[in-house]
This record gives structure tokens, C-alpha cells and sequence, in this order.
């Protein structure tokens, strides 16, 4: 179907189920990417992208077609995958789920491969230990794109305050790259 997003939005919400589908269809594939890089799994990033386009669904009636749909639905998409992984986080912590280590690579160029694997989980556990707000604000701006105003208008927050948790995520992976095994918290944090 043919149209903008605004333009489908307002007939989805006057009950045209071809515009809502032609929305889902546009951005699932989006919205799952999102829900993935906050979430971190795809069970959880699958669920978050039903439940962005349920909430969506419930909703049209109070979007402002003069607004830009993408920006609404990535906010929706953004705090719905932060409840998720919230909820996440609380049943799991009472396990723990431990990989079995990469054994590195004898051929040539393993050093490197290693140094690049061991950055990689280094970034991933500073991720994994980041408060929700930060790594959503992180992922928006390096897995998204997103502009800081369009952040801040998905996150419901000031562009300052973008600014200040995109700082401070990055300055965690920075020390968790640095202090290994820290999750990027300075020792005076801990």
C-alpha cells in the first residue's frame, strides 16, 4: 500500500487494517533490530516487537499525523524493550549463564583475532552491566543512527540529558575495555 507513514497511520486509525499492516510491514524489521540491541536476545527483542506494534495498534488514536510516525514508533519500540528487558533482567538474576571459553586460534593472526574477541566482550559486558537508560540512549545513537533530538524524543528526555547518558555510557565501555571483569564501573562505584 501506497502513502507515507502519516498518511497510513491516520487511516489505520480510522480503522483501515490494510494501512496498520502495511506499518507493520514497513517497520518490523526495524523495530525487532531495535528491540534486539536494547534487549540483547531474541526471544525478549521478539516479544518487545509484538508488543511495540500491539501498544501501536491501541494507540493510533492519539497519534499526531503532524509528527513523524517513525520517531513515535521508535519510542514506543524503545520503552517497551526497556520494560521487557527490565523484567528480564529480574527473573534472571538469580541464574547465571556461563559460556564456555574461545580457545584461541594457533594460525596466523589469531593474536589479533583474539585481542578483537576480547574487545568485543569487553563491550558486551559493559552493555550487559549499563543501566537501562544508558544503553538504550548508546544503541539508539550507534545501532539506530538516531540524531540526539530524535533520541531525546524517544526516550521522553532533554537533548542535555542524551547527551549526558551517551557520555557517560561510552566513558563505561571505555573503563570496561580498560579494567576487565569491572562491567565499566570505577572501583569508587562499586
Amino acid at each position: 500500500m501506497e502513502g507515507s507513514d502519516e498518511v497510513l497511520a491516520g487511516r489505520a486509525a480510522a480503522g483501515d487494517m490494510e494501512a496498520f499492516e502495511s506499518l507493520v510491514n514497513r517497520h518490523r524489521l526495524g523495530v525487532y533490530r531495535l528491540a534486539r540491541s536494547i534487549t540483547g536476545n531474541h526471544d525478549d527483542a521478539d516479544d518487545a516487537a509484538q508488543e511495540t506494534f500491539v501498544r501501536v495498534f491501541r494507540a493510533l488514536e492519539t497519534y499526531d499525523p503532524t509528527r513523524p510516525f517513525k520517531a513515535w514508533l521508535k519510542r514506543i519500540a524503545s520503552n517497551t524493550s526497556l520494560n521487557i528487558l527490565r523484567s528480564s533482567r529480574a527473573r534472571s538474576s538469580r541464574t547465571v549463564e556461563c559460556d564456555p571459553p574461545d580457545l584461541p586460534d594457533p594460525s596466523p593472526g589469531a593474536d589479533q583475532e583474539l585481542e578483537a574477541g576480547q574487545t568485543a566482550s569487553g563491550v558486551q559486558e559493559a552493555l550487559d552491566a549499563m543501566p537501562a537508560d544508558l544503553k538504550a540512549t548508546l544503541l539508539l545513537r550507534a545501532v539506530e543512527g538516531m540524531s540526539y533530538r530524535d533520541i531525546a524524543g524517544a526516550t521522553g528526555v532533554r537533548v542535555g540529558t542524551v547527551m549526558s547518558r551517551l557520555s557517560r555510557a561510552r566513558l563505561r565501555i571505555l573503563e570496561s575495555l580498560e579494567n576487565p571483569g569491572t562491567g565499566g564501573k570505577r572501583s569508587a562505584e562499586k
